[in-house]
């Protein structure tokens, strides 16, 4: 049955072409979300635009939103229950490994120091490189704080890759788990105190400014901190103060509080800090690989299945 799918945000072509060739009517995502044709809509995929209430009652004939991609706060599900439309979301495959990638690129980018290399030789002062002294992730002591699918990887290249001992907190995977692994289970203030920390969890209320002052203050000196999860989980003014007065190393951040972040964020102007427009797992391969679970999920529905990523099945 041909149904009309609204993409909010562009995914790749491979997923698109797929629900195109099964008979779908494609609404594109440059036509915005004020297009008439989204109360026509039955099908909703999304990546990083919220999707209030409000937005679901322009398409009243909904059953279904995809998320492209695993962080759902973004979507009102229990909105969506109400309504009696399904959300399902598409995480693992390639893109816990493009993001995990992209964990491990931005420990090693402040660890190494990349953006001072490279402002060395633009800026010709080569002969300061004498000055300093970079680290290591090799053997480092590396502390993940949530232990999902992107965590597993990112603890499988730091440990088989870099040697480093990885240790990680995560209240909701039992430690006999996270031992079976090879990863050392941690409260988060003990695992606050390891040398590279890597945010790995959903933003919820129980996430939200998990890392404040009081955790910040736990990392040495040289610490480096990355999140490459959600914005929000760790406190943003806490840790610009951390990384202004050098109470910590450095820092790599993927995502914000609010994205884009404001033109005068404290971070913007912080030489000890890599920062990134919340692209650690935008890769070909991780874009296609998610593209192509989203219209999955959607043939599973359509053909009277359960997909296996459904969020809320009480909403039917």
């Amino acid at each position: 049955m041909s149904e009309v799918v609204y993409i909010q945000d562009p995914i790749h072509a491979a997923g698109v072409e797929r629900l195109a060739a099964a008979g779908h009517e494609i609404i594109p995502p440059e036509a915005g979300p004020e297009d008439p044709r989204l109360a026509r809509a039955s099908i909703y995929i999304t990546r990083t635009t919220d999707l209030p209430e409000a937005l679901m009652a322009r398409a009243p004939g909904l059953k279904l939103i995809v998320k492209h991609g695993a962080g759902v706060d973004n979507i009102d599900i229990p909105a969506a229950t109400r309504r009696g439309i399904w959300v399902a979301n598409t995480p693992g495959g390639n893109n816990s490994t493009a993001v995990a990638e992209g964990a491990v690129t931005l420990m090693l980018a402040v660890l190494r120091r990349v953006r001072e290399m490279d402002a060395l030789v633009r800026e010709d002062r080569f002969g300061e490189r004498w000055k300093i002294r970079l680290r290591d992730l090799t053997g480092a002591k590396v502390g993940l704080v949530g232990f999902g699918r992107i965590a597993r990887v990112t603890a499988k290249i730091c440990g088989a890759g870099f040697g480093a001992e990885v240790a990680a907190y995560d209240p909701m995977v039992p430690a006999d788990e996270i031992r079976a692994a090879g990863v050392i289970p941690m409260d988060l203030a003990e695992l606050m105190s390891r040398e590279v920390i890597s945010v790995h969890a959903p933003l919820t209320d129980g996430t939200r400014n998990l890392i404040g002052a009081v955790e910040l203050a736990r990392m040495p000196a040289h610490g480096v901190i990355v999140n490459t999860s959600r914005g929000g989980i760790i406190d943003e003014a806490a840790l610009a103060a951390a990384l202004k007065s050098n109470s910590i190393g450095g820092a790599g951040i993927d995502v914000f509080e609010h994205e884009p972040p404001p033109a005068d964020h404290p971070l913007f102007a912080l030489q000890n800090v890599v920062l990134g427009p919340h692209m650690a797992g935008v890769t070909e391969a991780s874009m296609k690989g998610m593209a192509l679970a989203v219209a999955e999920v959607i043939e599973t529905a359509l053909a009277g299945g359960r997909p296996a990523t459904l969020l809320n099945p009480e909403a039917r």
